[in-house]
C-alpha cells in the first residue's frame, strides 16, 4: 500500500499513527451488508418503496428548510430532528433502530423501511470563519506570459474535468475562482471542463478525462447496519446537489438499494461502493484524481482508505485528498497549486508538496496565518494514495501519460 501525504507530514504522520492517528480502515463490505453491494440482482425499488420515502422526504425538507430550524442552534436542532425522525418510525417510514446521531460530525442517519440509507446534516455546509475572504488565485511565475516551457510546447498535454457541486453558482463566493481555474488550465494546455449540474450519471464517466476533481461537500456516515445484530459502520460519502426525488429514486433505485449511494437532506451522495461498481473491472484509464471534500480520507483523525482504494481499484492511478474537515478556501488552493505543478511537469507527490510548501502544511498552518483565531479541532493536510510518481503528461513526449 503507497500511501503518502506531502514530505513535511512524513514524519509526524509516522509518529502520530503509534498514538492517536489509527489507521481504521472502514471496508466497503459494510455497506453490502442486507443487499449486495457487487451485485445487480437485488430487487428493485418499487413505486410503493419511492412513495413512502417521498413522503418521508417531504416531512425532512419541511424541517430543515423552515425559517424557524434555521435560527435554532444546533442543540435544538438535534431536538427537531430526532422528534421528526421518531415521528417518521412511528409512522412506518423509516426503522425504528436505525435512528443514529453522530455527535462528532452533527449528523443523524436512519434506514427507510424498504432499507435504502438516509441522513440528516444539522450542521451548515458552510465552515468558514466570516473573517476570512476568498482571495483571487495567484498565477505562478512559471506559467505567466508564454504558458508553455520549450519542454511541453506540444498542445494538449491532457484534459481535466471539476465536478463542481459545492453550490449553485449564484452569488457563489467560490464558483469564480473555478472558472479561473478552467480559463487558465485550458490556455495552458489541460483542456477544462467545468460541471456544475454533476449527477451520479456525470461520475460514472470519469474515465473520459486524465484529471479528475471532486469538489463537493464531504462526510463522514456513522450508521447502524445489520439485520439481527445492530451495529455501527462508518464511510466517507461525497454529497452531490442533485435533488432525490419520486423517479429519480425509482431510475437509481439499485444503487439506492445497494448502498452505493445514500440520501442526506434531499441530496443523493456517494459511497465507496458507487466508484467499486461503476469502474469494476479497473475503467478508469490511469487517470489522477483529486479531492477537495471533507473527510475523504476519514474524520476525527482516522484514517479511512475506502474511497480512495474504490477508484485504484477502479484503475485510476493515484488519489489525492484530505483527511479530517478541510477550509474550503485552503483545499481551493493546494488544488491550483497541485495542478499548476503537474502542468509543468511534476508527478503527483511532487506537486502536492509543492502546493503545500506555498500554502501551508496542513489547513489550520493556513487559517492562523491568514489571521482566523478559532480553528477547528483537527488540522486537514493532503494525502497521496496510489502511484506517487504518476504524471499527467511525459516530458520527452509532450503527451498525457499517467
Amino acid at each position: 500500500m503507497n500511501l503518502k501525504p506531502s514530505h513535511f507530514w512524513k514524519r509526524l504522520v509516522c509518529a502520530v499513527s503509534a498514538l492517536a492517528l489509527l489507521a481504521t480502515v472502514a471496508s466497503p463490505a459494510a455497506f453490502a451488508e442486507g443487499p449486495s453491494a457487487d451485485s445487480d440482482t437485488t430487487d428493485s425499488l418499487t413505486q410503493a418503496d419511492a412513495a413512502q420515502m417521498a413522503q418521508a422526504d417531504a416531512a425532512v425538507d419541511a424541517l430543515v428548510n423552515s425559517n424557524t430550524y434555521a435560527d435554532m442552534d444546533l442543540d435544538q436542532r438535534q431536538q427537531a430532528a430526532q422528534e421528526q425522525l421518531d415521528d417518521l418510525a412511528s409512522q412506518g417510514l423509516i426503522q425504528p433502530d436505525s435512528i443514529y446521531y453522530d455527535e462528532e460530525n452533527g449528523m443523524y442517519s436512519f434506514t427507510y423501511e424498504c432499507g435504502v440509507l438516509g441522513g440528516i446534516l444539522l450542521t451548515d455546509w458552510q465552515d468558514e470563519d466570516d473573517t476570512l475572504f476568498q482571495v483571487p488565485l495567484e498565477i505562478p511565475e512559471e506559467l505567466a506570459g508564454d504558458p508553455l516551457s520549450e519542454q511541453n510546447d506540444a498542445l494538449p498535454l491532457g484534459n481535466a474535468i471539476i465536478y463542481y457541486a459545492f453550490d449553485d453558482t449564484v452569488n457563489s463566493s467560490r464558483y469564480p475562482s473555478y472558472l479561473v481555474m478552467q480559463e487558465n488550465w485550458t490556455k495552458w494546455g489541460v483542456n477544462t471542463t467545468l460541471d456544475t449540474d454533476v449527477t451520479l450519471q456525470d461520475l460514472k464517466q470519469m474515465y473520459d478525462y486524465d484529471i479528475c476533481i471532486l469538489s463537493t461537500h464531504g462526510a463522514y456516515y456513522t450508521y447502524n447496519t445489520g439485520w439481527l445484530f445492530r451495529r455501527l459502520s462508518t464511510s466517507p460519502v461525497l454529497i452531490l446537489r442533485e435533488e432525490s426525488s419520486f423517479w429519480n429514486d425509482l431510475r437509481y433505485g439499485i444503487d439506492l438499494l445497494t448502498h452505493r449511494v445514500i440520501k442526506v437532506n434531499g441530496y443523493y451522495c456517494v459511497t465507496p461502493d458507487f466508484f467499486s461498481a461503476a469502474y469494476r473491472g479497473g475503467k478508469l484509464n490511469g487517470n489522477l484524481v483529486f479531492s477537495e471534500s471533507c473527510e475523504f480520507f476519514g474524520g476525527s483523525n482516522q484514517l479511512d482508505l475506502s474511497m480512495s482504494q474504490a477508484l485504484l481499484n477502479g484503475g485510476a492511478s493515484a488519489v489525492v485528498g484530505f483527511i479530517n474537515n478541510v477550509y474550503t478556501i485552503y483545499s481551493r488552493d493546494m488544488l491550483w497549486g497541485t495542478v499548476n505543478q503537474l502542468i509543468m511537469g511534476k508527478n503527483i507527490l511532487q506537486a502536492v508538496d509543492a502546493a503545500a510548501a506555498t500554502y501551508g502544511a496542513d489547513d489550520i498552518s493556513w487559517y492562523l496565518s491568514q489571521g482566523g483565531t478559532s480553528p477547528h479541532r483537527y488540522a486537514a493536510f493532503a494525502l497521496v494514495h496510489g502511484n506517487d510518481q504518476a504524471v499527467l503528461y511525459s516530458l520527452d513526449e509532450g503527451s498525457a501519460a499517467a
